[in-house]
């Protein structure tokens, strides 16, 4: 069915295109809440220098001496990956959602596009930070030599899996409401020496295992049991958890925010959003969404970091 609804392509690129680019990349929970790292302009390549030390505190004594003093400067580098999106839809899908919303009174009304493009872009946009927030954490990631489920980007626990051999830290099994507790603690067990007790390592969990240790700390009674504020910061044994979507079932990370990083490029003219009206082209109702950006992960230190599946 034909709509009489007529747009104006728009195109945005480069730093015009921040507003959608850095919306689509960043808005997923794991960005948005900072949960790692983020470094935001990487065009092809960041560097990230790793610096180890051993033997640099002796006895005093009036000679300068460097013996048996080891420093040992090592780099892993942050790639990212070009990707875009290229979609068609029919505009009347779309165009009585917005004209409906257009028409409305109070908050809707308010925030709201006032052009059809803008509510476009927006809607894909929000497609776009959801696959972002998974790959994030899944991008490649085959653990047991299964076939990945996402594969725009290689993800964190597919470089931490890579390094471990494919073996993880702790074979967690299946987290439930009953076992939450000690699965994440047969997690904290294997932490290094030097991690233990650090306030800068986070507990990293998706939303199924953040509920069961909600559920768990209700039954307890360390909560209002059934009443819980879901906003409420959660910690374990001191260890904050940071709830990220793009996890996986039964997965649980222990990590410092600081060696998770993740790499993008707002300020490139390789950016762009784009909304192109086909009906002056082709004669049809269609619309084309078109966006370019670049996304990457790296972890500085893999062997500071717990990955349990």
């Amino acid at each position: 069915m034909a709509t009489s609804l007529t747009i104006s392509s728009s195109s945005y690129a480069g730093e015009l295109a921040l507003p959608y680019i850095a919306a689509a990349v960043l808005s997923g929970d794991t960005l948005a809440n900072e949960y790692v790292t983020v470094h935001e302009n990487v065009k092809y390549k960041a560097v990230l220098k790793t610096l180890s030390t051993t033997g640099i505190v002796k006895a005093w004594g009036c000679d300068f001496d460097n013996s048996g003093t080891t420093l040992t400067l090592a780099e892993r580098v942050l790639q990212v990956t070009d990707l875009k999106v290229n979609i068609e839809v029919c505009k009347d899908q779309f165009a009585k959602d917005w004209e409906a919303l257009q028409t409305g009174r109070g908050f809707a009304n308010d925030v709201i596009p006032a052009n059809f493009s803008d509510f476009m872009l927006a809607h894909v946009s929000a497609k776009v930070a959801e696959s972002i927030e998974y790959n994030i954490w899944q991008g490649n990631f085959t653990p047991g030599g299964a076939a990945a489920t996402y594969t725009a980007f290689t993800g964190i626990l597919e470089t931490l899996d890579v390094a471990k051999g494919g073996t993880p830290d702790v074979n967690i099994g299946t987290i439930s409401a009953s076992t939450v507790v000690a699965d994440i603690q047969s997690v904290e067990a294997v932490l290094p020496a030097a991690l233990v007790g650090d306030p800068a390592v986070k507990c990293y969990v998706n939303k199924k295992t953040a509920q069961f240790y909600r559920q768990a700390l209700g039954t307890l009674g360390y909560l209002q049991q059934f009443n819980a504020a879901v906003a409420v910061p959660m910690t374990i044994d001191g260890y904050e958890m940071y709830v990220c979507p793009g996890i996986p079932d039964n997965t649980v990370v222990f990590a410092k925010k600081d060696n998770l990083h993740f790499g993008t490029d707002l300020n490139s003219d390789f950016n762009e959003a784009k909304v192109v009206d086909m009906s002056e082209t082709d004669g049809s109702d269609n619309v084309r969404v078109v966006m370019k950006f670049r996304a990457g992960t790296q972890v500085a230190f893999p062997t500071e970091a717990i990955l349990a599946y």
